[in-house]
């Protein structure tokens, strides 16, 4: 809260009256604005747009391999991956809308045609005043009502969190500004014994430590280096500044994180694969079909959905497990019969299938790793 600004307030008169409204508006943006959520939010939001857009158009036969035709050049590839509209690259405004989803609940993209061709794409500063078939948006300043199926609604599916963890960070905000306001308090009183080589306490001498003790605080105020006499000995005092004990502090952050679903160790980078994958699972592809079902319902026409038009989200394997892990898991999917080849390319790497690849495989001579040899095979 800049207090030079407040008081620039008080002392103009025709500013007077908007101090009080200037004062609740800082207090409500650090009721808003809480350290762990700024973190959760970026961490979610960023890793979530990480998304791979692709506009295809699968042909299926009966008696020969599925054909898909990738439309790298089209409209909707290019505003999704190339440039959403004149202020955004794709990563930042992919980032603000998953951000907006997971504190708003809702976040509403509104896409540009000229001709019928689609040119770029915006986010609704605000959605509001919701009807049966339109909604009241406003964008840069400007209110405009739209029908429904003409914006794309990204609705966060988990339904009454930010509430429930607004709860729960302003505990956690409300005990560390607490904190931080005792050590803007007592940052320039020092606790503490002073020790001094006599036996004798008359005026004098009270006098006299007092005179040293203030000479003592004015050189060391704010952090700077004080000394001691011949003689002295200070013993300090501890302050104590907690204002919850640090086993309900830890509660509540696990409560927060838990909300979100991911683990505290996801923003140290100490986590283990089980714990990445519970939130890849959980977080991650959640709210990527939230972006490709809203996408694909509403950007392709009937028609064009019976033709084989659909957009593929995903997110690039490489960027998330190793090589080795990725390809251990293609091969054994593959040779298990799970899977043929263009199915494990078409749904993990995004990459069209080949000639051969709609066979389904499976090695039956394979044998276990780790296996005795002489036994069955």
């Amino acid at each position: 809260m800049d207090l030079k600004e407040i008081f620039r307030r008080i002392l103009r008169r025709d500013r007077r009256q908007s101090t009080d409204v200037y004062l609740r508006r800082s207090q409500n943006y650090y009721k808003r604005n809480s350290i762990y959520l700024d973190n959760i939010y970026n961490k979610i939001s960023t890793d979530v747009a990480m998304l791979r857009f692709k506009h295809v158009k699968v042909t299926r036969h009966e008696n020969a391999v599925d054909e898909m035709q990738w439309f790298e050049q089209s409209d909707l590839a290019q505003v999704l991956t190339v440039s959403p509209n004149d202020h955004d690259t794709p990563i930042v405004f992919w980032s603000d809308v998953v951000r907006t989803m997971i504190k708003e609940g809702v976040a509403v993209v509104v896409p540009r045609y000229e001709k019928g061709v689609l040119t770029e794409i915006h986010l609704a500063n605000k959605a509001y005043d919701w009807g049966t078939h339109s909604v009241k948006l406003r964008i840069d300043d400007f209110d405009i009502e739209l029908d429904i199926n003409n914006v794309w609604i990204f609705k966060n599916p988990k339904q009454n969190l930010s509430v429930q963890l607004n709860q729960i960070t302003n505990i956690i905000d409300a005990n560390l500004m607490t904190i931080s306001n005792k050590l803007d308090e007592q940052n320039s009183w020092l606790k503490g014994f002073l020790k001094l080589g006599t036996k004798a306490a008359d005026k004098e001498l009270q006098d006299r430590v007092k005179k040293r003790v203030e000479s003592m605080m004015e050189t060391a105020q704010n952090g700077g280096i004080g000394y001691l006499e011949q003689g002295e000995e200070f013993q300090e005092l501890q302050n104590v500044y907690s204002s919850a004990s640090s086993d309900d502090l830890e509660f509540l952050k696990s409560q927060l994180y838990n909300g979100f679903g991911i683990n505290e160790k996801l923003f140290t980078c100490d986590y283990t694969e089980e714990q990445y994958r519970a939130y890849f699972s959980s977080v991650l592809k959640l709210y990527q079909r939230v972006i490709d079902e809203e996408i694909n319902r509403k950007y392709f026409s009937k028609t064009a959905r019976t033709q084989g038009h659909k957009l593929v989200v995903y997110f690039d394997m490489t960027d998330i497990t190793s090589l080795k892990d990725l390809s251990e898991f293609t091969f054994k999917a593959k040779y298990s019969g799970l899977m043929n080849s263009n199915e494990l390319r078409e749904m993990y790497l995004g990459l069209p299938g080949y000639v051969g690849g709609e066979v389904f495989e499976s090695n039956k001579n394979a044998v276990q790793v780790g296996a005795e040899k002489g036994g069955d095979t």
